[in-house]
């Protein structure tokens, strides 16, 4: 197989959550396979530590500050990025973010900002980028989902129903729009060292715990992204959608090891 096939040159990609370490990851993956890369996140701040990060390839980069949450502000993103580089060929959204209760105590602020931000905020993307696509007839859609959109986590319910949410939303949009040359799918990754998760690592009792269950003994790093990501965004993959392919070092596979 030719490896063009793989290749996101001449591609534009929007990467929301791109100053998280996933969405960083995904977005130097993509720069290095030759798209041009809308690093799009709410600290412009951080955006430009990202920037820094990067070093090189600048001329194919540019940042965008947003807050997913608010769809008017999505909007503009993406008219903004239509008006400066003429289209919009992949759509990752990897903004989301994490609050840890029992969900007997659950705070309702906490529990509506966890849904606004992953499951409402992955929605308006989509609905805005794919009417662009649909125009031009292709695009690539991929949304950040978890491991928690099929095993179940104690403490975390608004982020399980909100990574759940995406893993069924990716299903209906993949049918309505395949006739429209795009397609949408899902990455789910196991338990990956992040800022997010840094709590869990630095507990040596949990970190022991976690790792027992994962056939590969180890973490994932946002770097374990790379490849699928790519893959996903490439011509690769063109007669795939719908999809949620997990990457957790065989953890569900192995049914938490529940039987072993």
């Amino acid at each position: 197989m030719e490896k063009s096939i793989f290749s996101l040159e001449n591609k534009v990609a929007i990467i929301t959550g791109a100053t998280g370490d996933l969405g960083f990851a995904i977005s130097k993956a993509y720069i290095e396979a030759g798209a041009t890369v809308v690093l799009a996140g709410r600290d412009q701040n951080k955006l430009k530590s990202a920037i820094q990060k990067l070093g090189e390839s600048l001329d194919r980069v540019i940042t965008y500050v947003v807050d997913v949450a608010d769809a008017k502000q999505v909007d503009a993103m993406i008219d903004g990025v239509i008006q400066r580089l003429g289209q919009i060929d992949i759509l990752v959204t990897a903004a989301g973010i994490q609050h840890r209760s029992p969900a007997l105590t659950f705070n309702h602020d906490a529990w509506n900002e966890v849904l606004q931000i992953n499951l409402n905020g992955t929605f308006y993307c989509a609905q805005a980028a794919a009417k662009h696509m649909i125009s031009k007839n292709s695009g690539r859609i991929i949304m950040i989902t978890s491991l928690t959109a099929e095993i179940g986590i104690p403490n975390i319910a608004a982020y399980a129903a909100s990574r759940g949410g995406i893993r069924q939303l990716c299903k209906a949009m993949a049918v309505e729009w395949a006739q429209h040359g795009i397609t949408v799918n899902c990455i789910g990754p196991g338990r990956f060292r992040t800022n997010m998760t840094e709590d869990l690592f630095v507990d040596a009792s949990k970190r022991t715990k976690f790792l027992d269950v994962i056939p590969m003994k180890r973490a994932g790093s946002p770097e374990d992204l790379a490849g699928v990501s790519v893959f996903l965004a490439s011509d690769a993959s063109s007669y795939i959608t719908g999809q949620s392919i997990y990457v957790d070092g065989g953890w569900l596979a192995g049914c938490g090891n529940l039987l072993g």
